[in-house]
């Protein structure tokens, strides 16, 4: 797993970090997919300052620490929220694909899948708890499909996917195999005095199926 974050430079050798979203590695040269989102709510002067954090090595105590790389976008998926990226490092660096990817079309309401991602980074760093991966058990809630050939479009699950978590993989609990990908929530925006809105989020969430990525990829 990855996560995307700015990294803005500020005085006195400081940065403002923000954590944009999560993504997996594909391919041995560092193509990793994420959502088109992630990407695409950056302002365009923020954009030179984003980086993909990949976990490195681990010390004697379990910490586990990140490597800092400069990326770039290959190209993007807008109608299912998918984006392709690669890391940019020396040709001999190698790096560990997430795993294989499932025939998505085959999964069904009730079937239990899993996502791994960085929730609430920004927050949680804020906090003190550093980066911190996460794992999300739930499953499949619904099929939607396309009305003009029946082909799945997405999938939902019976759970929150937090901010951070936008391009977190999704496995089948049973195959370990990548199913999707979480690209975002629904909630609920309720007025409140004075103009302003409470968002509240559901328990639902939204998933892209592993057909797409294989042919963003492809």
């Amino acid at each position: 797993m990855v996560l995307l974050e700015i990294l803005i430079p500020k005085d006195n050798d400081q940065a403002m970090r923000s954590v944009r979203g999560t993504g997996f590695i594909v391919s041995r040269d560092g193509r990793f997919i994420t959502n088109n989102h992630v990407y695409q709510q950056i302002p365009e002067n923020e954009r030179q300052y984003l980086r993909v954090m990949v976990p490195g090595k681990t010390d004697d105590k379990g910490i586990v620490y990140y490597d800092s790389y400069r990326l770039e976008l290959l190209r993007r998926d807008e109608e299912n929220d998918l984006a392709l990226m690669k890391i940019i490092t020396p040709p001999e660096t190698a790096f560990a694909p997430v795993g294989d990817m499932a025939e998505s079309e085959s999964i069904k309401e009730g079937e239990e899948v899993l996502f791994l991602g960085y929730p609430l980074a920004t927050e949680l760093m804020s906090l003190g708890f550093g980066i911190t991966l996460a794992a999300n058990h739930c499953i499949v809630s619904a099929i939607k499909r396309r009305i003009t050939d029946g082909s799945m479009h997405f999938f939902m699950v019976d759970t929150h996917i937090n901010n951070g978590s936008s391009g977190s993989p999704v496995f089948s609990a049973e195959t370990g195999k990548v199913v999707g990908v979480a690209s975002g929530r629904i909630s609920a925006k309720i007025p409140l005095a004075e103009n302003k809105m409470a968002d509240i989020p559901a328990n639902m969430g939204i998933c892209r199926p592993a057909k797409e990525i294989i042919n963003l990829i492809s």
